[in-house]
């Protein structure tokens, strides 16, 4: 059984949506949450392999952590103020203790802060890391294969992305920025062109496209290409649609109410991008398992109509 959470910007609530195994979900449980939650992620953030929710509170800054009782509900929210405009969160261990910590975007302030986990749900702040204008997303990975956590971090002002290689002892080295398209909003990563390396995905808003930038190995990439997309990308997605062991993407397009598929060859270029209609205002979208087969689906939720469609996938 599979949960899904999702906010609900306008009714200030965490919707959550179990799962029946074939492709079909129950009615969310809601879970009142402070004005305006934007961004929200799972992990186990208080070592008990029971996953819990991280939410951020778009207008007063709040982060807020709810921990899972194992059984799809979930405990009342503890608080704490980024005192900052936050507007992404992304979870990793970032100083190799064994507990999760958060790295959450200042938009503000041109920065990624950092709070190291307890282990027991709470967090401390650790530091700041300078990144470009606005940044609006951010990533937690191993790009340069030393086993530290390193973050890849979109900034929509300057049309750059930044990477920060890992310290292991919660801060990061100074960043390294590479050049993207117009406005980049999101970034994912994988190996898209099978060699073992870590590269990255940037969707580009204001460009109508997304920019691949293929990894060195050391932390480096190399120039991007750009593959188009429909009309304000706004979020991406990657995983083997088609099962040929190659990496493809799924892009959701705010203003022309569709999902872009690109299908990878594997040598990190992309087929023409499939287009599949969805509600209102798409935002964000997810890849899953959903009616337990060896395929993989798609839920997308939709701002404009506040609904979700489901795409199961019928590759054979």
């Amino acid at each position: 059984m599979i949960c899904k959470p999702k906010t609900n910007y306008g009714s200030d609530t965490i919707g959550v949506f179990l799962g029946n195994g074939d492709g079909t979900f129950q009615n969310q449980v809601t879970y009142v949450t402070g004005s305006r939650p934007d961004t929200i992620i799972t992990d186990d953030f208080n070592s008990d392999n029971i996953l819990d929710l991280v939410a951020l509170t778009g207008v007063i800054n709040d982060v807020e952590v709810r921990l899972g009782n194992g059984n799809g509900v979930f405990q009342t929210a503890k608080i704490f103020s980024t005192s900052s405009v936050s507007s992404f969160v992304t979870s990793g261990d970032f100083n190799s203790d064994n507990k999760k910590d958060l790295a959450i975007t200042d938009s503000s302030g041109g920065s990624v802060i950092i709070f190291l986990g307890k282990g027991d749900g709470t967090f401390q702040k650790q530091g700041t890391s300078v990144v470009g204008s606005n940044p609006t997303f951010v990533i937690a990975t191993d790009f340069n294969k030393d086993s530290k956590i390193d973050l890849a971090v979109t900034n929509a002002d300057n049309n750059t992305v930044s990477v920060l290689l890992g310290n292991d002892n919660g801060n990061f080295q100074t960043q390294v920025t590479y050049s993207t398209g117009s406005r980049p909003t999101s970034v994912i990563s994988s190996d898209f062109n099978n060699d073992g390396n870590i590269d990255l995905a940037v969707v580009n808003r204001d460009s109508d496209s997304v920019s691949i930038l293929l990894g060195n190995g050391n932390g480096t990439f190399q120039n991007q290409k750009i593959p188009s997309t429909e009309t304000t990308p706004l979020n991406i997605q990657v995983g083997d649609l088609n099962n040929d062991g190659n990496i493809d993407l799924a892009v959701v397009n705010s203003a022309s109410n569709s999902i872009s598929v690109l299908l990878g060859y594997g040598d990190g270029t992309f087929q023409t991008q499939k287009i599949y209609k969805t509600g209102n205002t798409p935002y964000a979208l997810v890849l899953d398992y959903f009616n337990s087969d060896a395929n993989l689906d798609l839920v997308e939720v939709n701002r404009g109509s506040n609904s979700s469609n489901i795409f199961l996938n019928t590759c054979s």
